[in-house]
């Protein structure tokens, strides 16, 4: 017969935190790893947000530049004096005055 082996395996988490608890400067160092780490997680996701956050305003002022080019050229569309001068012919029925219709006022 085989003589029955009595002894447990070791837990290898109580292992690890043993061997941590004995060395002092090993643990400071892992809790200074894992703060780091999380740092730089925390700094990589704010700067994505901010990458983010330009793309749409880059993309917001495209949109307002586009906007602002056709008001100007709508502005010039509507200024140019033969339009006028057409728009009061044809829907006011204006007309240049001529000599005829001119009066000259003197005031004393």
């Amino acid at each position: 017969m085989k003589a029955k082996a009595n002894h447990r395996q070791p837990n290898l988490f109580l292992e690890i935190i043993k061997g941590l608890g004995a060395n002092k400067l090993t643990s400071a160092l892992l809790v200074v790893i894992f703060a780091s780490s999380l740092s730089v997680v925390q700094v990589t996701h704010l700067a994505r947000q901010e990458l983010i956050e330009q793309d749409q305003l880059l993309q917001e002022r495209d949109e307002l530049d586009l906007e602002w080019r056709y008001l100007l050229v709508e502005e010039e569309f509507y200024s140019q004096h033969a339009r006028i001068e057409e728009i009061a012919t044809m829907q006011l029925e204006m007309k240049r005055p001529t000599s005829q219709d001119e009066q000259v006022i003197l005031l004393r």
